[in-house]
């Protein structure tokens, strides 16, 4: 399955997007929606082959988010300031679903990605047919008396800013490189493979000199002020799409309390649960997480099938 050349719109609210596809666009679209600063170079090429199967092709589409990749990136904001929300966001995907000329997409959206995924069914109810939450929570990190829900866990924070450990010279690119390449593996829960090592030395190459030369990897701290709000829970019950809630029962930022109450915040929604995984993608789970999008998108387009 070979992948498109880079692309680029600039949408109606002069945000330029940076997208590719892969498979057939006459065939339903699978959307991926990253995590918190994750451009779309970020996604192992093996899980998105795995999303592509012969006996059940989709259209893929990556892009990278604003701030990051090679996509538009903003300027800092004035202290106490947000330069976007999560709405500003998910008009980036309209725009782009549109400019693509979708008419059927299922959506994945993993930790950040996953707010960012159900306010994009809210709104496109006749074009979104599944949806898939992974790694991710109904609040974040933050949360009201109502809520009632364990916070945010810390071993995800220490772990990351653990692995944290950037150069101190700017132009120091091996230097970088190692340290995307930590950043990447910083959730693993067991020893990454050696070929996961390497995996994750060829992304944190590519990913850092996409985002190096579009001045990204210095603004995509804004997906910090973006995602450091209680994110819109109470839009789950909007969701009528066949949704499946996946996470991993190591996650070490958000406890499977908060899956569960994501799964029963969707009428119908299921849960898979991964054993041994935390906020992390690692190739021994990479299979199960596509046969679960997968089966849920088969409902959405049976569903969409039932009602012509």
């Amino acid at each position: 399955m070979e992948k498109s050349e880079e692309l680029f719109v600039t949408l109606p609210n002069g945000c330029k997007i940076c997208y590719q596809t892969s498979g057939n666009p006459s065939d339903p679209a699978i959307v991926i929606l990253s995590g918190h600063g994750m451009s779309m170079t970020q996604t192992p090429d093996a899980f998105v082959r795995l999303l592509n199967p012969p006996d059940h092709p989709h259209f893929i589409v990556q892009f990278d988010y604003r701030d990051t990749g090679r996509s538009t990136a903003f300027s800092e904001p004035p202290y106490g300031e947000r330069v976007y929300t999560f709405d500003d966001i998910v008009d980036d995907i309209e725009g782009l679903i549109n400019h693509l000329k979708l008419k059927r997409v299922h959506v994945m959206g993993t930790s950040m990605g996953g707010p960012v995924a159900w306010l994009t069914a809210t709104r496109l109810p006749d074009i979104v047919e599944s949806l898939a939450l992974i790694f991710t929570s109904p609040v974040g990190r933050i949360q009201n008396e109502t809520d009632k829900l364990p916070p945010m866990q810390m071993e995800g924070h220490y772990l990351l800013a653990e692995a944290y450990d950037p150069p101190t010279d700017r132009d120091d690119h091996e230097g970088w490189i190692k340290n995307y390449a930590a950043m990447s593996l910083a959730l693993a829960t067991q020893p990454p493979t050696e070929e996961e090592r390497a995996e994750a030395r060829r992304i944190a190459e590519i990913t850092y000199h996409r985002e190096r030369e579009s001045g990204t990897m210095w603004t995509k701290t804004n997906h910090s002020d973006a995602s450091g709000v209680r994110w819109p829970r109470e839009a789950l019950k909007l969701v009528k799409c066949p949704t499946v809630v996946i996470h991993g029962a190591k996650d070490q930022l958000f406890s499977v309390e908060h899956a569960t109450a994501l799964r029963d915040g969707v009428e119908g929604a299921t849960l898979v649960i991964l054993d041994d995984c935390g906020h992390e993608l690692p190739q021994r789970v990479q299979k199960p997480v596509a046969d679960a999008i997968l089966a849920n998108a088969k409902k959405g387009e049976e569903l969409k099938a039932a009602r012509k």
